[in-house]
């Protein structure tokens, strides 16, 4: 391929595994090491100045909702971010995403275990690899499916073991989970979501919704009342 047009490769850091795709060959898949500089050391050769799209398993990442404090400078953000993340969590350290748009309002936000970025950062430079893009696999599959999402609902995404659901209403995020299950199904979306709506503030209730969801769609009895179910077309 010309140097004029640098390849793009996806990398998807999963669960338990690494899966490399690229055009036209086959997708590589290698287990994934407790060390993410060896797992990363494990991968074979790329074409250099390739450009590299990272995605990470909703079980390495950790995803809350903001708030914006009235006032906030934009030097102060980042530290803010930070704080709320290691004061949930607490077992970081972690490096945190947020929308940049989203600045005076609610929005999601999404942190990355530290040495995770420090490694592929590394890995790339070692490599002569430019990273286009390092993504939760959540909000990447929410971005590319929510452009058809309508009105008040919820968004689940299913991987081996855990759900992860974000809920919104009035144009604005309500709330996000993030939990590991015996089997990752669409029942297990349905109660996830049916545990999350009565623990919300009552400021934040709100009739009912449409949970949307890649696959099989769970029972109606499973639904929350007021709530109905819309499959996506592909599967995250």
């Amino acid at each position: 391929m010309s140097l004029l047009w640098p390849e793009s490769i996806q990398l998807r850091i999963g669960p338990e595994a690494l899966r490399l795709v690229r055009r036209r060959q086959a997708a590589l898949e290698m287990p994934l090491a407790a060390d993410w500089a060896a797992s990363l050391a494990s991968l074979p050769g790329l074409p250099r100045l390739a450009g590299l799209h990272v995605t990470v398993a909703d079980r390495h990442a950790r995803y809350l909702r903001l708030n914006w404090p009235a006032g906030l400078k934009a030097a102060e953000r980042q530290a803010f971010v930070d704080h709320r993340f290691q004061s949930v969590f607490g077992d970081g350290p972690w490096t945190s995403l947020a929308d940049r748009d989203a600045f005076g309002r609610t929005s999601l936000a999404a942190a990355l275990p530290a040495g995770l970025p420090l490694a592929l950062k590394a890995w790339a430079r070692a490599r002569s690899l430019r990273i286009a893009t390092i993504e939760p696999a959540f909000v990447a599959d929410y971005r590319r499916h929510c452009a058809g999402f309508r009105g008040d609902g919820a968004f689940a995404r299913l991987e081996a073991g855990r759900v992860t659901l974000g809920l919104w209403g009035a144009g604005q995020w309500r709330a996000v989970r993030s939990q590991p299950v015996d089997s990752a199904d669409a029942g297990a979306a349905a109660r996830c979501l049916s545990a999350l709506l009565p623990a919300l503030p009552v400021e934040d209730l709100f009739a009912g919704g449409t949970l949307h969801l890649a696959g099989a769609t769970p029972s109606v009895d499973l639904l929350p009342a007021g709530w109905t179910c819309a499959g996506l077309k592909d599967a995250p």
